[in-house]
This record gives structure tokens, C-alpha cells and sequence, in this order.
């Protein structure tokens, strides 16, 4: 089988249901492009999934999504950024959340960013007013 060595794609997400389901789409397109099997983005995909949804609900569209990927050798590096242009927002604030914390709080939500911490080997954030960009990074080797 013959394997890509390099992958681009792009989308916008529609709001709505299911929005965050076009970036999996080319994740996805991605993982058959260089020939990944099923389970190899699994947690990844996750990721991804929390930076979609993020940005559908706090930013404002348009909500872009690029997927990269490049072998070099015997590694994959697979980016995914997703992008808004929203009020922004300080990311250095937000608060790591604790499970014990969070499982007595009313508030069980506020953890999409710990999420992409875990489960992305490198997750970026840049933010202003007018635009929010967030960015993450898996890296396959064998």
C-alpha cells in the first residue's frame, strides 16, 4: 500500500448539532491517507472534538478547522487548528480543574482544555480579541 507523506485539508464548521463532526471527517481522511489503523487517533480525536465545540460555543464564526500531517522518517506529526474570531479570552487563566472539585460543584462543566492537555502530545493557545487559535499536536512514530 502506498501512504501519503504529506496531508492538507480544511473546513469551516457549521453551528449547530454535530458541527465538530466535519473536523473528525478529516481526521479521519487523513488517517486512511497514511494508511493509520482505526484506533491510532482515537484519543486524539477527543482532542479535537473539545477545540470544535470550544470554539462553536465561545467564539464566533467563522470556526475554521486545518488538518495536517507529515511522515518524516519513521514519525507522523498530525496538527489539527482549529480557529474563531471570537472576543478571545486568557488562557493562562483558566484554572486546571480537580475532579474532587469539580464532582462537589453545581458546575460540572470546564474541562475542554484539560482534555486537549491529556489526550494531544502539544496544545497551544493564542488568543486576542477578534480571534482565538488553538493548536494541537499528535506525534506517531513506527
Amino acid at each position: 500500500m502506498i501512504t501519503a507523506s504529506r496531508f492538507h485539508r480544511s473546513c469551516e464548521l457549521s453551528p449547530g448539532e454535530s458541527g465538530e463532526a466535519q473536523a473528525l471527517v478529516l481526521l479521519e481522511e487523513l488517517r486512511r491517507a497514511f494508511g493509520l489503523p482505526g484506533e491510532a487517533l482515537a484519543d486524539f480525536r477527543l482532542a479535537v472534538v473539545e477545540a470544535c465545540l470550544n470554539a462553536l460555543e465561545h467564539g464566533a464564526p467563522p470556526v475554521q478547522v486545518m488538518v495536517t500531517g507529515q511522515r518524516q522518517g519513521s514519525e507522523l506529526r498530525v496538527v489539527v487548528e482549529v480557529v474563531d474570531h471570537g472576543p478571545g479570552f486568557e488562557p493562562e487563566t483558566v484554572p486546571r480543574p480537580e475532579l474532587p472539585a469539580k464532582l462537589a460543584s453545581p458546575r460540572k462543566r470546564g474541562w475542554g482544555l484539560e482534555i486537549m492537555r491529556r489526550l494531544a502530545d502539544r496544545v497551544t493557545v493564542s488568543s486576542h480579541p477578534g480571534q482565538t487559535r488553538v493548536k494541537l499536536v499528535r506525534v506517531l512514530r513506527g
